[in-house]
């Protein structure tokens, strides 16, 4: 997957023009901001221990609710620009957590799923393809990038969260159809169902292939779910007018329509037997 988004793109701005305040002075809460500014610096420098250690000293100072909510951020920044991105996801959860409601919730949320997502494993020509393998990292990047851009639509990094968000949703598309496409050559249509239904509801912008439409049909069919089969078919026949495989899967509804139609026919009463002249019956 690709990595092209840069890692500190989202505190440069903060990390600009943050220079100590002049030193002398007594009074707390310029202390306060001499350490939080220090701490940015620290961190612009790439001393992410020494920001941390700054920042955790301006937690603990009570009384600056608004610097002590930043500071927490930015040790999550600090965890996430050293690769460790589970304790940064756990930073940035805790900051959700204790400050809810607070204007950086967004970006919080959004570094979230940008931490899940630089945990997915890309390619290597050693390994096999990235549909093939288990999809845990992806799953999860997925899922907290969709809760950022549902909870945050209109964002600064929306886009950008949702670019990730969309790279995920083809991977795991591709491993869905991948493992239908393995049923499928070994005759379990049970499990083609299973896969496609689930690429169909979760991925339809990437699962309504040709293939998968006539593949989910065809396994319908061999797991003797007939009426579900003929509305494959004709969804098929709907939404690819020029198909391929368009003669095949009209041949086939055919098929299933006269089977139907066979099966709610009502039986014909048998004829009533012929009296005997013979017999001395009426």
């Amino acid at each position: 997957m690709p990595r092209s988004l840069p890692i500190a793109m989202c505190i440069v701005g903060l990390l600009a023009g943050c220079a100590p305040a002049a030193s002398g002075t007594t009074d707390p809460g310029e202390l306060v901001k001499r350490a939080y500014l220090a701490g940015m610096e620290s961190m612009k420098d790439g001393d992410y221990e020494e920001a941390i250690g700054l920042f955790k000293r301006v937690m603990r100072v009570p009384g600056y609710v608004r610097l002590a909510a930043n500071a927490r951020l930015r040790i999550g920044d600090a965890l996430f620009l050293q690769d460790k991105y589970e304790q940064a996801i756990t930073t940035y959860r805790t900051f959700l957590r204790e400050y809810e409601g607070d204007e950086n919730a967004g970006y919080a949320y959004f570094r979230i799923g940008h931490a899940y997502y630089q945990q997915i494993p890309g390619d290597w020509f050693l390994a096999p393809p990235r549909y093939e393998r288990q999809q845990s990292a992806v799953q999860q990047a997925a899922a907290a990038l969709r809760q950022f851009v549902r909870l945050y639509p209109t964002h600064a990094l929306a886009q950008q969260g949702q670019a990730m968000l969309d790279e995920c949703q083809q991977q795991l598309y591709e491993h869905e159809a991948y493992v239908a496409r393995f049923h499928f050559e070994r005759n379990k249509p049970a499990g083609v169902v299973q896969r496609l239904e689930r690429a169909f509801d979760r991925y339809p912008e990437h699962a309504s292939t040709e293939d998968n439409f006539l593949m989910l049909a065809k396994a319908y069919v061999e797991t003797d779910r007939v009426s579900a089969a003929r509305s494959m078919y004709r969804a098929y026949l709907d939404r690819f007018p020029a198909g391929e495989h368009r003669a095949t899967a009209s041949e086939s509804l055919s098929l299933l329509e006269q089977i139907e139609k066979r099966e709610s026919d009502p039986p014909r009463p048998a004829p009533a037997p012929e009296s005997n002249p013979d017999s001395g019956e009426p």
